[in-house]
C-alpha cells in the first residue's frame, strides 16, 4: 500500500466512523440521512483502495515475470503528498526474445525514501499492458548481463558528457557520463549522474 492509498484509507475510515456516530446520534429526530452521506463517501474511499490493491495484486499472480534492475525514477505527477509529487520507478530488464526493455513502476514512493536503490533487483510482472512489482523481491543480487541493462551509453565517446560525481554511500569522488546510472568503482553502488 502506497502513500496516498494510506492517506485515502484514513480519511475512509474516519468518515465511516464520523457518519456512524452522527447517524446514531441523529437518528432520534429523523435526520439520519444527512450523516449517512459520510459513511457511504467513507466506505466508497475504503472500497477504492480495496480494489486498486486487488488489481495490483492480480498483475501479480497471472502476469509474466521478468527479473529487472532499478534504473531510475520518474516524478508521478498525478497526485501531491505532503506539498510534493511521489516517484515510480524506472526498470530494465530483458523480454523472453533477450531484447533490452524498460517499464515504468508504479511505485509511488515518497522524495528521499531508500525503498527502491538503484543498481537493485526486482521481480516486476506484466498482464494485459499492465504492469506490478512484487514488494518483497527488492533485493541486491546480479542478473545475466547486468551491466548492459544499467549502461546504456553512446557509442561515440564523444557524445559523452562527463561530470565528476560523489557516491552517496561510500563517499568517493569519480567521473561519470552525465544521464546514465553508473556503478561506484569503490563500492559498487549505482547512482544516478
Amino acid at each position: 500500500m502506497n502513500i496516498a492509498q494510506k492517506i485515502l484509507m484514513l480519511m475512509g475510515s474516519f468518515f465511516t466512523i464520523l457518519g456512524t456516530i452522527l447517524t446514531i446520534v441523529f437518528l432520534p429526530i429523523g435526520m439520519a440521512w444527512i450523516p449517512l452521506l459520510f459513511v457511504i463517501i467513507g466506505l466508497a474511499m475504503i472500497c477504492s483502495v480495496y480494489l486498486t490493491i486487488q488489481k495490483a495484486k492480480n498483475i501479480v499472480e497471472k502476469g509474466k515475470k521478468y527479473t529487472g534492475k532499478i534504473y531510475g525514477y520518474v516524478e508521478n505527477r498525478a497526485y501531491l503528498v505532503n506539498d510534493s509529487y511521489t516517484y515510480n520507478t524506472r526498470v530494465r530488464y530483458f523480454d523472453e526474445k533477450g531484447t533490452k526493455r524498460e517499464a515504468i513502476i508504479n511505485t509511488a514512493f515518497p522524495k528521499g525514501d531508500g525503498t527502491y536503490p538503484i543498481g537493485m533487483t526486482m521481480d516486476i510482472y506484466e498482464y494485459n499492458g499492465k504492469w506490478g512489482f512484487d514488494t518483497h523481491s527488492v533485493r541486491n543480487e546480479g542478473i545475466y548481463h547486468e551491466k548492459e541493462l544499467m549502461e546504456n551509453k553512446p557509442i561515440e565517446p564523444d557524445l559523452l558528457n562527463m561530470v565528476a560525481i560523489q557516491c552517496p554511500n561510500c563517499g568517493a569522488s569519480f567521473q561519470a557520463a552525465a544521464g546514465y546510472a553508473e556503478k561506484c568503482p569503490y563500492c559498487d553502488t549505482y547512482i544516478n549522474a
